[in-house]
């Protein structure tokens, strides 16, 4: 601002607009879009740059306008609101533009740059009390974000972003129309209502748009209702690539129903790439933005479009403005003044004609139709005057109304029941903005239509959307019907009103059509969601026998009762069928009968067990763990390791087998059709070993002519006739001249005979049939070794050959412990276990096609039970490409720095390895948690360890310290430059004058506020952080003391210059002066000991502020303490500026309180600004705030008080006289 009189300010930068002004008693402001477009310069800066130029007149932004115009007028001549308050307004034109907006909302806060009339002080109220605009909720939140700097109410009529509830950022903002978060909600409802739950959403890429989608996703999330198929955001610029893709997007997807939260002009640039690739069949819900948008409804977009269901601003009438919009004329003394050029611009363009001015050019013929200004506005047909459908103007109607209102009951007021400060009441002169506020939160009021207007506290008016749809009438015209409304009850419940019969539907069905991911599960089935889709995309799967769901949707299904069973549509439970084996079925008596046969068997097997129960039984193929139960079968042996030791590792993939000993050597199964895929099988089998001698014992097996008949040593007979596929003569064959079968004569040779049977290489349960017999034969052996009177039976007997009993070997048979031939070690344990022993057997399958099962390696048990295994990996063979073990794990390994996570309903090797979030480590590969660090630690990027927090303060090494630095001793260096001048110049009346020993201890005093900066920079300790609030205190309040004095001094001097005034210099002596300074300086001296002393500052690290460093800031201590200082500081300032400039305007001679005035105005403000930016400064910046508000008043002080002085003493000698001094006084009237 710039004063152009005493009492009159103008506006530094005046912005061309084009808009309409009306006086009034009370000013309100307006921001509408009455042009579409415009037109910006080239920003070179070689001169300055031109205004944007607007065009593109929008007749519905100018009848916006007008609306507010006519609302304004009727209020005017309602003789119930605002009696004899007559209201102006302040109208301009945004043209669309942010910059054009931000110099609207600009002019009317602070005035558009003519002269208006404010205080002496160039301080004034804003010339508008209350905004009504805009139409876009981007521009409306720059806007919105300076008028809330000036408590400036803003009511909009079109801005529907949720953003703006926020009541922290937009504290003045209110709106006439719903908020997106009730649009959001109403679109929901109309989706639920109609079971669209696969759902396409478009939104415009700016705030609107993309906070609506935050919005719609929240709220679509939280009610369950539906999943997006897609998301995409339509571009601001026309993007042919882009639209090609989004609408390829909508082509492919199987969503029927697409959402658009965007502006007409999107819509326009979108529906052309649809038209083109001829995407039909999609139901279209329209937000508020487009849903009446007329460039839309066209016969080339209707096959697309029609159907569309959308939601509209609540649609309302206003009496009286057809006539008053009839009665527009353009003011032709006002024609060329861009204050009042709207309606000029709207004349010109409806007629089609140009209205004269100075710079145009009529050379005996005209360049166009020359307007009149008499033109009947009546007999045009334009949209200007179509008043059917009033729904953003019915908001501009009633937001003027709102603001009207709320002056209305604010001028109510009984003065002693206000609402203000000791219950006063606001008065029209020195109205302020915010006295308004708080009247427009509270504004109740019925318009003629009936809408009830209100605001809650987020400033949001009631809501409610009518619901539209766009219907293709058979003549092939548009119409758009209202088919229902949906609104907000008091309650805060939505209450959503439709006449389906009414709408229409784009279909062949004439019906709503189906959008799902999934159709819904049918009783019977579960619901099992797809993996990696939305939650509306999932398989239904039939309940499984004996289980149930009567549930459309159901997500799980229920085990019938234990006597029911589920029917075979398993969407419910019936009676088991009572069946049991009955004795009078033929399975029945069969079964009986083999039952008590198997009785009577068990009870004569029971009988011979019985009699020889101390037998012992040692088996050499048995391997049930069960076995192992010594009170079951105590007398129970075996040489083969039991089940418990044998680990069957299956993971059959298809890929690498492992076999159990049961088949790890079967021949049958290594046959070439299966060697494709058991080849490479890695399995453990049963010892093998080598029993000299048995080859040669086999060979000389005979049958025994003797015993042939004979069953009990049939044996050999039977692998006799086997092997040689012969027959014995017996006395049941019959041999009548012709033999039936071959004879045999038991004279066969065997070692002839190819047969499995001399197969001795892989020798593994006869090995344990070895084994056994020698136990057995070894516990025999220790019994007979006995000594009488050292055995271990009763009375230390032994037990003998004759009349030996089997459990008396059983004894033997536990200590049983031999080495055989083959080197290995046999003994039991307490379980009767043999010391287990496994070979590792892998089938390789060779060049020429034939299978060997080679042993790989072994595994046994140490006798420290610690389980040993020895594998020779180089010659195991793989039967993959790679010739290298496979991979086989559920998930891989989490490596240092992540988490296992196991998945929920998976087995415990299936995990997810999550990142360790900030602050926490794993050290470990497959860490099952993340370790937080010290609380002085952070972790690094890889969060595998913790390493120091970055220590943080104002340091002397950094370019802020430095720079600080450099300024501080700057200061103090200058200080001493110009305390030499002084001193070097010390008897000149300059210096002289005003008491030159205060001078130089300001100087001193302005040293030590430069140098006590210094204090704040650096690692903050006790001793620092003690001294630098008291050094600074200090240091100024003797500075400002000195100020003070000498301001007292000026005005004593001034006073005794006067007839009769000499008295007032005797209170102002020398030691006066002295004594007052340091008076003044031991008072905060001893605020300064009582804070250090009660609530010292002290160094502090602060962790908390941010998580990966460490802050070393000085704490203060006491708040009340330091508030107590700077407020003395500031006392003494507020009392040396009022002194000075109550001697401003004294004679120059005597006066040097004009500078002190300057330099108390300039450290007032320094440290008014001080105060919220040091609170609202984090960590080191705090401080960095705090020494520069110590240098720039220190600079501001020098500058002011010396910078004049030493500007005579050096540059103008001549002035620096008693003479001239003296000369330069005026005359006292």
């Amino acid at each position: 601002m710039s004063s152009t009189g005493p009492s009159s300010c103008t506006s530094k930068r005046q912005f061309n607009l084009n808009g309409m002004q009306k006086s009034g008693d009370v000013i309100l402001g307006g921001i509408f879009s009455c042009n579409f477009y415009t037109a910006s310069s080239d920003l070179y800066f070689t001169s300055e740059p031109n205004d944007p130029i607007c065009f593109g007149f929008s007749h519905v932004g100018f009848r916006q306008a007008q609306t507010m115009v006519f609302a304004v007028d009727e209020i005017n001549r309602n003789s119930k609101l605002l009696p004899n308050i007559s209201l102006g307004y302040n109208l301009y034109d945004s043209c669309g533009n942010l910059w054009n907006a931000l110099s609207a909302a600009l002019s009317m806060t602070s005035g558009s740059g003519e002269p208006f009339q404010l205080n002496e002080t160039c301080y004034g109220y804003p010339p508008v009390l209350g905004i009504v605009g805009d139409s876009s909720s981007t521009r409306t939140i720059a806007i919105s974000s300076i008028v809330s700097l000036y408590r400036v109410p803003m009511v909009s009529y079109y801005s529907t972003c949720s953003c703006l509830s926020d009541r922290r950022q937009f504290p003045s903002f209110f709106r006439t129309i719903p908020s997106d978060a009730f649009q959001v909600r109403a679109m929901l409802q109309i989706l639920r209502r109609f079971k669209w739950t696969w759902l396409g959403l478009l939104v415009s890429d700016d705030d609107y748009g993309l906070n609506v989608a935050r919005s719609f996703q929240s709220d679509l999330a939280l009610s369950g209702g539906g999943c997006l198929a897609y998301l995409e955001a339509l571009p601001k610029s026309n993007d042919v690539d882009d639209l090609q893709r989004i609408v390829g997007i909508m082509k492919k997807s199987t969503s029927r129903v697409v959402i658009a939260f965007a502006h007409a002009s999107n819509m326009l640039k979108l529906m052309e790439e649809v038209v083109r690739q001829n995407v039909t069949g999609l139901q279209w819900m329209a937000s508020e933005a487009w849903t009446t948008a007329v460039v839309l409804q066209t016969p080339s977009y209707m096959p697309f479009l029609a159907g569309t269901l959308g939601i509209a601003i609540r649609r309302g009438e206003i009496p009286g403005l057809r006539d008053f919009l009839l009665r527009i004329r353009p003011d032709m003394d006002t024609l060329s003044n861009q204050d009042n050029n709207l309606v000029k611009q709207f004349w010109e363009h409806v007629f089609h004609c140009k209205f004269m001015t100075t710079d145009m050019e009529f050379d005996g013929k005209i360049q166009g139709k020359r307007c009149t200004g008499n033109e009947i506005l009546k007999n045009i047909e334009t949209e200007f005057l179509d008043l059917s459908n009033l729904r953003p103007e019915y908001n501009v109607y009633k937001a003027v109304y709102a603001l009207a209102h709320a002056l209305h009951d604010l001028l109510q007021c009984v003065p002693g029941s206000g609402p203000f400060k000791e219950q006063s009441c606001a008065r029209l002169q020195g109205l302020e903005p915010w006295q308004l506020l708080n009247y427009l939160q509270r504004v109740n009021f019925t318009t003629d239509f009936g809408d009830q207007v209100s605001f809650d506290e987020s400033g949001d008016v009631l809501p409610i959307y009518d619901v539209m749809n766009w219907m293709w009438l058979s003549d092939g015209t548009t119409e758009v019907r209202n088919v229902g409304e949906v609104n907000e009850l008091a309650s805060r419940l939505d209450n959503l009103i439709l006449q389906e019969k009414q709408i229409f539907w784009n279909f062949e069905s004439k019906k709503p059509p189906k959008s799902v991911c999934s159709e819904s599960c049918p009783a019977g089935t579960r619901l099992a969601r797809k993996n990696g889709e939305p939650v509306c995309c999932f398989d239904c799967i039939p309940c499984s026998e004996g289980q149930f769901s009567n549930k459309t949707d159901s997500t799980q299904c229920t085990s019938c009762p234990e006597e029911f069973w589920s029917n075979p549509q398993r969407d419910h439970c019936k009676p088991k069928i009572i069946e049991f084996l009955s004795y009078m079925e033929p399975l029945g008596i069969s079964l009986t009968t083999a039952s008590l046969s198997g009785t009577l068997l068990c009870t004569i097997v029971f009988g011979i067990f019985t009699h020889h129960r101390t037998t012992p039984v040692v088996s050499y193929y048995s391997t049930c763990s069960c076995l192992s139960d010594r009170r079951q079968y105590p007398s129970f042996f075996r040489t083969i390791p039991s089940d418990a030791f044998q680990v069957v590792k299956q993971n059959v993939t298809g890929l690498q087998w492992m076999a159990s000993e049961a088949w790890a050597t079967a021949i049958n199964l290594q046959t070439p059709s299966y060697m494709p895929f058991l080849a490479g099988t890695l399995g453990i089998a049963i010892r093998r070993g080598e029993i000299p001698g048995l080859r040669e014992f086999l060979l000389r097996i005979r049958p025994d002519n003797d015993t042939l008949s004979t069953q009990d040593n049939n044996l050999v007979r039977q692998f006799w006739e086997h092997i040689f596929k012969c027959k014995f003569v017996s006395p049941g064959m019959e041999f009548e001249g012709q033999t039936q079968e071959r004879l045999c004569t038991g004279n066969e040779i065997l070692r002839n005979v190819d047969t499995e049977y001399l197969e001795l290489s892989n020798l593994r349960p006869e090995y344990n049939v070895y084994k056994a017999v020698y136990a057995l034969a070894h516990a025999l052996h220790d019994l007979l070794q006995c000594v009488p009177g050292s055995g271990p039976f009763k009375g230390q007997s032994c037990a003998r050959l004759q009349g030996l009993e089997s459990w008396q070997l059983i004894y033997y048979m536990q200590k049983v412990n031999f080495t055989t031939d083959f080197g290995d070690q046999v003994s039991f344990d307490e379980s009767g276990d043999v010391l287990p022993i496994y070979d590792v057997m892998n089938w390789m399958w060779l060049s020429d096609g034939s299978t060997e099962v080679k042993i790989v390696g072994e595994v046994k048990e140490l006798a420290s039970e610690i389980d040993d295994l020895i594998l020779k990996d180089d010659q195991i063979f793989w039967n993959f490409e790679s010739k290298k073990p496979p991979k086989s794990v559920c998930s891989e390994s989490c490596p240092p720095g992540t988490r296992m996570a196991i998945k929920k309903g998976e087995p415990v090797c299936c995990f997810d390895c999550i990142p360790c979030s900030e602050g926490k480590i794993s050290n470990e590969t497959d860490s099952t948690q993340c370790t937080s660090c010290p609380e002085e630690f952070w972790s690094n990027p890889q969060r595998d360890h913790c390493k120091p927090k970055i220590i943080e303060f104002l340091s002397y090494m950094e370019p802020l310290g430095i720079s600080l630095t450099t300024a501080s001793l700057c200061g103090a260096l200058l200080c001493l430059i110009v305390l030499g001048i002084f001193i070097n110049h010390r008897t000149t009346p300059v210096v002289r004058a005003n008491n030159s020993e205060l001078s130089f201890l300001i100087l001193l005093s302005l040293k030590l506020c430069f140098m006590c900066s210094l204090l704040f920079i650096g690692h903050p300790r006790l001793s620092t952080c003690q001294l630098r609030q008291a050094a600074f205190g200090i240091s100024f309040v003797l500075c400002i003391s000195c100020i003070l004095v000498k301001t007292m001094v000026v005005l004593a001097v001034f006073k005794a210059s006067k007839p009769g005034g000499g008295g007032s210099l005797k209170w102002f002596g020398v030691m006066q002066q002295r004594g007052t300074v340091v008076v003044l300086t031991l008072i905060q001296a001893a605020i300064c000991t009582t804070w250090i002393m009660s609530s010292s500052p002290t160094p502090h690290k602060n962790t908390q502020y941010y998580k990966d460093k460490i802050i070393v800031e000085c704490l203060v201590g006491s708040t009340v303490g330091f508030g107590v200082l700077l407020g003395y500081i500031g006392l003494l300032a507020i009392l040396s500026f009022l002194i000075a400039f109550l001697a401003r305007n004294l004679p120059d001679n005597f006066n040097e309180a004009k500078f002190i005035t300057f330099s108390m105005l300039v450290f007032c403000a320094v440290w008014v600004a001080f105060i919220p930016a040091y609170i609202n400064s984090p960590a080191k910046y705090a401080d960095a705030v705090e020494v520069f508000a110590i240098l720039a008043s220190g600079f501001g002080l020098l500058l002011a008080l010396f910078g004049p002085k030493c500007y005579i003493i050096i540059l103008k000698p001549e002035k620096n006289t008693k003479k001239a001094l003296m000369g330069r006084g005026k005359p006292i009237s």
